[in-house]
């Protein structure tokens, strides 16, 4: 009997604590908007980003990206923009905002972003599409077959309908593809302001440290890919300094090289 009072206790604590936090973020999130709302836009990105701690939400990362972009920090906009849009994918305004925000960084667009069908939103749709495919050919078939039908004008139906088994599992592939790159994805972000490199290039090195010589350059707001070990973990490289530093790529591998974890942001935390 006892257990099951602090069960029950327990249980009302926790409703009340997360209510409590509930509120509290959306106190912080209202303060963010009046501080927007009066011009102060450092004050209401940190008050912004105390609220992304503790919830994700299309509004939220929105109006975060908005803020970044007219601070002219395009790196910290466009994965706020990349973050708004994987919560809410149809919502057009923050696609072109994206696209808008990549256009003034000069940053090449990720097309994979950009696909409305094969994207890592997608796979679901094409598993239920090939599933719908599948079963509605397989059990009309069976019975047009054992009703004796004449099975040589099965060929076309088919021929048809294996076709698009095949398209759908492509399509499912590709989609899944794009899943797996988009979790292994960051975005270059600006630079720290005490760093000895004024440009706002960020330096992709040769080697995980400080001292290493600049392999290639990358700037605010491009994307780039993790390394990969053999199982599967992210390569990365803890330097005697303690930084942190990962072994990434960008696109088609034009370019390579080990980046501090504080000049990059995943799209997926």
């Amino acid at each position: 009997m006892k257990k099951l009072i602090l069960f029950f206790m327990s249980f009302l604590l926790l409703g009340i604590r997360q209510e409590v936090c509930s509120k509290v973020e959306d106190r912080i999130f209202y303060d963010a908007v009046r501080a927007e709302a009066s011009g102060d836009l450092e004050n209401a990105i940190i008050l912004y980003e105390k609220v992304a701690k503790g919830t994700h939400s299309a509004n939220l990362h929105g109006n975060l990206a908005n803020l970044y972009f007219k601070l002219e920090k395009f790196g910290q906009a466009i994965i706020n923009y990349r973050q708004a849009l994987l919560l809410d994918p149809s919502n057009r305004e923050i696609r072109e905002n994206l696209s808008f925000a990549l256009e003034v960084a000069n940053v090449p667009k990720n097309q994979r972003v950009f696909s409305n069908y094969l994207n890592s939103e997608s796979i679901d749709f094409w598993f239920i599409l090939m599933a719908v495919i599948f079963w509605t050919g397989s059990l009309t078939f069976s019975y047009f077959y054992f009703a004796g039908c004449n099975r040589q004008k099965f060929f076309i139906p088919v021929s048809i309908w294996l076709l698009l088994l095949s398209f759908t599992t492509w399509a499912i592939y590709t989609s899944s593809g794009s899943q797996s790159m988009l979790k292994r994805e960051m975005i270059a972000i600006e630079p720290i302001a005490n760093d000895q490199n004024h440009s706002k290039l960020i330096q992709l090195r040769r080697f995980a440290g400080s001292g290493s010589s600049a392999n290639a350059h990358v700037k605010p707001g491009e994307s780039l890919w993790v390394y990969l070990k053999n199982d599967l973990s992210v390569r990365s490289h803890r330097s005697q300094d303690g930084l942190e530093w990962f072994l990434v790529h960008t696109s088609k591998d034009r370019k390579k090289g080990w980046i501090r974890s504080d000049e990059v942001k995943k799209i997926i935390p």
